[in-house]
């Protein structure tokens, strides 16, 4: 695990807001699935199924990125893009390419676009391609909003009554309780996934109270700091079906 890598720190969550993201494909399956998708990565999405929609919805809202097929009819993506560029409110948005058919990426790149992800996308690719865009300190891993239940230091949470692992990811969680640990203190956690249970040793790298915090409510931020390789792979299996579930 690299550290640099998976920062869960009160910083980290703070300062974030939900990103608005621009999304432009002719084909209705593949711009469904890509905004369910980032939707589900916390995305507030506006979806177009031609550059003239594009250009109508960029011009009532400006997106702090675009997702666009590059396969649109005429000069397709490259019209789009010098649209983007001449409007100085998006002249600096940056622009993800959706390549198909073995298209080749440096075309794109030395036109302008920031970065090309291959048909499908995969979840994983297409959650570090928006952060390292979108966001000052990008996350490296994705991480998903769930209701687990949880035992802290021996004893279990409520999750009737709310305390569980309310957000987690590959190498953290945040866990809904009233009664956090201290902040820096090494806690032992127990966490349950689908009848498995999960033991870790994570650190407390922040608190909140009601109100405060990326997720407005009570609670106490982790990173795992001892977790058995398997058990780490069995999340991020979790959460890779938990983001793609349905949307295949």
């Amino acid at each position: 695990m690299k550290p640099e890598e998976n920062k869960i720190t009160a910083q980290n969550g703070e300062g974030r807001q939900q990103r608005f993201l621009a999304v432009v494909d002719r084909d209705p399956q593949h711009r469904f699935i890509l905004a369910m998708q980032l939707q589900r990565f916390n995305y507030r999405i506006l979806a177009s199924g031609s550059i003239v929609e594009a250009l109508e919805n960029l011009a009532v809202a400006v997106p702090a990125l675009v997702i666009t097929d590059v396969d649109l009819p005429g000069r397709g993506a490259f019209h789009l893009l010098e649209h983007l560029r001449l409007n100085p409110q998006t002249a600096s948005t940056p622009v993800i390419g959706q390549l198909t058919n073995g298209a080749d990426p440096a075309t794109y790149l030395r036109a302008g676009f920031r970065a090309c992800l291959h048909k499908p996308l995969q979840a994983e690719d297409l959650y570090r391609t928006v952060q390292a865009l979108t966001e000052p300190v990008p996350r490296a891993n994705i991480r998903i909003q769930t209701k687990l239940p949880v035992t802290v230091n021996g004893k279990p949470l409520d999750c009737v009554e709310g305390e569980c692992a309310s957000v987690l990811s590959e190498h953290g969680m945040y866990i809904r309780t009233l009664r956090p640990s201290p902040v820096k203190s090494l806690i032992s956690v127990t966490l349950m996934i689908k009848g498995r249970a999960i033991p870790l040793t994570a650190e407390v790298r922040y608190s909140h109270r009601f109100g405060e915090g990326p997720f407005r409510e009570p609670g106490m931020g982790l990173l795992f700091k001892e977790i058995a390789s398997h058990d780490q792979e069995y999340i991020r299996q979790f959460i890779h079906e938990e983001v793609t579930r349905g949307i295949k």
